[in-house]
């Protein structure tokens, strides 16, 4: 029976993509006479192109497309400031997300974030989404000193929510870190796609796959024999 579900938090439940693209357009609005030829357009997929996702540092990302368009390289640690500062201005959380947590929380069940990523960078985008009144406990790996796919930490973020590791289900995008990771600790795994397909050569293949997020309230029910 699931007792207790736990989220990744970029992609899972912060619509990253669409969020990034929203603090772009407002920072090129902001210092565009200083970033060289790009166009907005040309910027902002060019930024995504060698953010990968999130998994390129932003202090690597920025010397690279100033550079990229001619741009004022002086500029560069006041663009990674402002990144940290401002971005969370613009989070917004997939489809269902509040919705999907307040279910859950109504229907008795521990509800957490394991997320990858800096302290106050990830708390900032967490309480921009209200997430911080909706779960019960939140783990982010710099504060933790661990990171995923690390299985202590998910074996901690269960402590955190006194809940056995089988009996808790971890949710989130990426097959090594979430998937893996969660699954390393004994807990239940559940694959959201995000469009993508499941690589063919992962490690650990997931308990299930969910298309969209609202979709966990009818697997939690069902574990648990709940009637809808």
């Amino acid at each position: 029976m699931i007792a207790a579900v736990l989220f990744d938090l970029d992609d899972t439940l912060l619509d990253r993509t669409g969020s990034l693209r929203s603090f772009l357009e407002d920072q090129y609005g902001r210092f565009s006479p200083r970033l060289g030829s790009a166009s907005f357009r040309q910027w902002q997929e060019r930024f995504l192109e060698l953010d990968q996702r999130g998994y390129v540092p932003k202090s690597e990302v920025y010397p690279k497309i100033l550079k990229a368009f001619g741009g004022d390289l002086s500029i560069t640690e006041l663009l990674l400031a402002d990144y940290s500062e401002r971005c969370c201005e613009h989070a917004r959380g997939f489809p269902h997300m509040r919705e999907t947590l307040e279910q859950l929380r109504s229907e008795g069940l521990q509800l957490g974030i394991i997320t990858n990523g800096w302290t106050l960078f990830q708390t900032r985008h967490i309480n921009a989404l209200g997430l911080d009144e909706l779960v019960d406990a939140c783990l982010i790996s710099e504060a933790e000193q661990l990171r995923k796919p690390d299985a202590r930490l998910f074996a901690r973020a269960g402590a955190r929510v006194g809940i056995s590791l089988q009996d808790c289900l971890f949710i989130g995008d990426n097959p090594v870190a979430d998937i893996l990771g969660a699954h390393g600790a004994g807990m239940q795994t559940a694959w959201i796609r995000r469009g993508l397909d499941w690589p063919a050569d992962a490690a650990q293949n997931p308990g299930h796959t969910l298309h969209e997020l609202h979709e966990v309230v009818e697997l939690v029910q069902n574990s648990r024999g709940v009637s809808r």
